[in-house]
């Protein structure tokens, strides 16, 4: 197996792209197997979680700036927009985009982690205290 050449800002970008495309699969194959997923609602770690919660949230992520690397971990202000999915016929989808902060980290071109914040200030914070 070829070693993966792709950056961080990269692989994140991929990332984006793939499930901006809502092609769960080419997101989750992106990811590191044991990728942490870490949100409001708690942190948890894999391939199965990384899925699922594509599937269920229907969610849109769209960057406000260029990709930008913080100490080895990827820092990006986003626009985020859920959907109703077939897998989610209950979730209430948003009408229009808010404001979140992701902080991601990517090892051998994969994405590693994906930690979603509220704030700008709580998502600085865990980059500064390597959360």
């Amino acid at each position: 197996m070829a070693e993966n050449t792709r950056t961080a800002e990269e692989a994140v970008q991929a990332w984006h792209d793939a499930v901006n495309a809502r092609d769960v699969e080419a997101a989750v194959a992106l990811c590191a197997p044991d990728v942490e997923v870490r949100g409001p609602q708690g942190t948890g770690h894999g391939h199965e979680l990384m899925r699922a919660w594509l599937r269920r949230s229907g969610i849109r992520l769209e960057p406000q700036q260029p990709l930008r690397e913080v100490d080895g971990r990827v820092f990006v202000h986003e626009k985020a927009q859920w959907t109703t999915t077939a897998d989610a016929p209950v979730q209430a989808p948003t009408d229009h985009p808010v404001d979140t902060w992701v902080v991601f980290t990517a090892h051998d071109g994969l994405v590693a982690s994906v930690a979603r914040y509220e704030t700008e200030d709580d998502a600085l914070e865990a980059v500064a205290v390597g959360d």
